[in-house]
């Protein structure tokens, strides 16, 4: 009786000893795969955020209200200067309204970094201006604007859909020269701002 109890844990042991060995390699391979999926939602997010910011030079070129709109959380708050906006839509208003009155502009984003943990990321980009403004009080002469600044975000996930919950705007470098305006009428071309007439919502549309 002893040599078959001997023999049934023996057995039982190597049982046991064959069905974690091969449960060792199934427990890594559904670790690696979580992993893996882990990193495809943050690489995803990260791409949604990116293509938000870019969407804010578009809007602000091509005047379109309703692009601005669609970047932040209607409550988002926004620190531009020592001009403070407590929601998305009075900054979306002023911010067409100034650009409303220039003769022309033109915006950059670049130098995208983006942190994202589950719901919500924080990011740094560069936003690059060049603005042609009426001098104020003066019909004879422009100011020609070049501005550099970085804008510090927090975004959030809302069902599915990532927005800005707020921006704070850092100046790095600013240039105003003034231009007469027999100069900007003889030597400067400026691009109509067409809105959604503008080529391209025609040209994305039919792709």
């Amino acid at each position: 009786m002893r040599c078959i109890s001997r023999r049934l844990l023996v057995s039982s042991t190597i049982a046991c000893a064959v069905l974690f060995s091969a449960s060792v390699p199934a427990l890594a391979q559904t670790k690696a795969q979580s992993a893996q999926a882990a990193q495809v939602e943050e690489l995803l997010s990260k791409q949604a955020i990116t293509e938000l910011l870019y969407k804010y030079p578009r809007a602000l070129d091509r005047l379109d209200r309703e692009l601005l709109l669609s970047i932040g959380h209607p409550e988002a708050k926004v620190e531009f200067g020592k001009t403070l906006f407590p929601n998305w839509t009075a900054y979306t208003d002023w911010m067409m309204k100034a650009h409303g009155e220039m003769e022309g502009n033109n915006h950059r984003i670049t130098n995208i970094l983006i942190e994202v943990k589950g719901d919500t990321a924080v990011s740094e980009s560069t936003g690059t201006a060049t603005l042609l403004v009426k001098k104020e009080g003066r019909d004879d002469m422009y100011e020609e604007r070049w501005m550099h600044s970085r804008y510090l975000d927090k975004w959030s996930r809302r069902n599915g859909k990532w927005g800005l919950d707020s921006r704070v705007t850092v100046m790095d470098y600013r240039r105003v020269l003034d231009v007469p305006a027999s100069i900007v009428k003889s030597g400067y071309v400026m691009g109509p701002r067409t809105g959604r007439d503008d080529p391209s919502y025609k040209f994305f549309g039919a792709h």
